[in-house]
């Protein structure tokens, strides 16, 4: 399993590893949180988000709702991870991406804000592989670990 710690993004407040600048610290769960706290700091503009609990999930359910200032959350979320798995695809030219863990419980609209991103700065090559989310839930590591033991 790759776990996703670049640095790519300059000095900014540490991330779940205790390193700076992790595309983590921007494109998970906690880090869609960490981005709207901020951006509810910076404008005055009205938001459903400032009338409920801040969470990924509630980012993302006002994304739905079409309010103006999760749009713009996500809209830098999907910047950073698309721009992030673009650098990803540079090195390993994969035919997909899974995207799993906290973020992806938004469902499909998390990819619509990924991939013009991805698609911006991804090298030709690499412009074809295909976004999921996905469905194992907590189950993955274990799933994972049952089929390299049926496989040998």
């Amino acid at each position: 399993m790759l776990e996703y710690c670049i640095y790519a993004f300059g000095t900014r407040p540490f991330s779940g590893c205790g390193k700076h600048g992790c595309l983590e610290q921007y494109s998970s769960a906690t880090g869609v949180t960490r981005l709207a706290k901020r951006k509810l700091e910076k404008t005055t503009q009205d938001s459903v988000l400032r009338t409920s609990t801040l969470s990924a999930k509630s980012v993302f359910d006002a994304v739905k709702a079409k309010d103006p200032v999760a749009m713009e959350i996500a809209e830098q979320f999907g910047q950073y991870l698309g721009e992030g798995l673009a650098a990803i695809a540079c090195v390993t030219n994969p035919e997909a991406f899974v995207i799993g863990g906290g973020v992806s419980k938004a469902g499909p609209v998390l990819i619509d804000y990924i991939r013009p991103y991805y698609q911006k700065a991804v090298f030709h090559a690499s412009r074809d592989a295909k976004f999921e989310l996905a469905t194992l839930g907590n189950d993955a590591g274990i799933s994972g670990a049952a089929r390299l033991v049926l496989d040998r």
